[in-house]
């Protein structure tokens, strides 16, 4: 038999046989097919939320999608991001009231408008500047939506929860997001607006536990903002026997107390019934309990 005929069967019996062969997948990360209510709670390993949009990384500045994109590449995939609204009303991302602490730029955001906020580079917690910009939460959103990552906004005095809930919605990311709140008022006001929505509520001791409960905001709705100490241990008995994921912030004091003694403490505090760690040092608390 000549080769031609051989390299005509060959080809003729792979068209058959593989015809019915489904093309190869390219594996991409895809939207997560579970809401932030179903993710705080079913976790059985504490997370780790980067605050900021993560902190004290060379090269990148908090709140910057570039910084978000790094950390995830960690493996870490809950961020808390500070947002406001410019004079323009758009909507940004930016931690500070005025601008010399973080970027390039000085004086305040008062009376600002994005064009001219977007002068400004980026810099990040070591004084170098960056070629990276005062992002918008809408990228933002954008970029979390088909990665398996959560944002968990916390909003500053100029930022309008309906104009927030609106962009959020608008980019069907109800799912990915948790509302932070700091008094009952504020915790029923967003639950009002986004019932559909996680918050973040505060319950540094049980009395604040007791007047977040009294609301008609749903427990598996609530994720539990614990403060920026250690507390009693019947606060985080009470709110695991809720139900309601626990945020211990480690960020300040407790983060500092890490870098001293060992990051095998976020190890020890998440032992203590913390399903969230808020933390400045987020690639160190991560692999420390990963």
């Amino acid at each position: 038999m000549n080769s031609k005929l051989l390299l005509l069967i060959g080809f003729l019996l792979c068209l058959f046989s593989c015809k019915n062969v489904p093309d190869a997948k390219v594996y991409t990360q895809t939207q997560p097919n579970i809401s932030a209510k179903t993710f705080f709670h079913q976790t059985e390993k504490t997370l780790v939320s980067a605050h900021r949009g993560g902190s004290g990384i060379k090269g990148f500045p908090e709140n910057a999608i570039e910084t978000l994109d790094f950390l995830y590449q960690q493996g870490i995939n809950v961020f808390e991001i500070d947002v406001f609204q410019t004079e323009d009303k758009e909507i940004m991302l930016l931690h500070d009231n005025h601008l010399e602490r973080t970027t390039n730029g000085n004086g305040s955001l008062n009376r600002k408008t994005a064009k001219q906020l977007l002068q400004y580079n980026l810099v990040d917690d070591f004084g170098t500047e960056t070629s990276f910009k005062i992002p918008f939460l809408h990228q933002a959103l954008d970029w979390a939506k088909n990665k398996n990552a959560f944002l968990m906004i916390d909003f500053k005095k100029s930022a309008k929860y309906e104009d927030v809930i609106e962009l959020i919605r608008s980019k069907n990311m109800q799912d990915q997001v948790v509302l932070i709140s700091y008094s009952v008022g504020q915790a029923k006001k967003q639950n009002r607006l986004a019932p559909e929505m996680m918050i973040s509520v505060s319950a540094r001791n049980e009395k604040e536990l007791d007047w977040i409960l009294e609301t008609e905001i749903p427990v598996e709705q609530m994720i539990a903002f614990t403060g920026t100490q250690l507390s009693r241990p019947e606060l985080y008995n009470r709110l695991n026997e809720l139900k309601i994921p626990v945020i211990l912030g480690t960020l300040g004091n407790l983060d500092r107390r890490a870098e001293a003694r060992g990051n095998e403490m976020y190890k020890k505090w998440a032992d203590l019934g913390i399903q969230i760690i808020a933390t400045d040092r987020a690639i160190e608390a991560y692999n420390a309990l990963k």
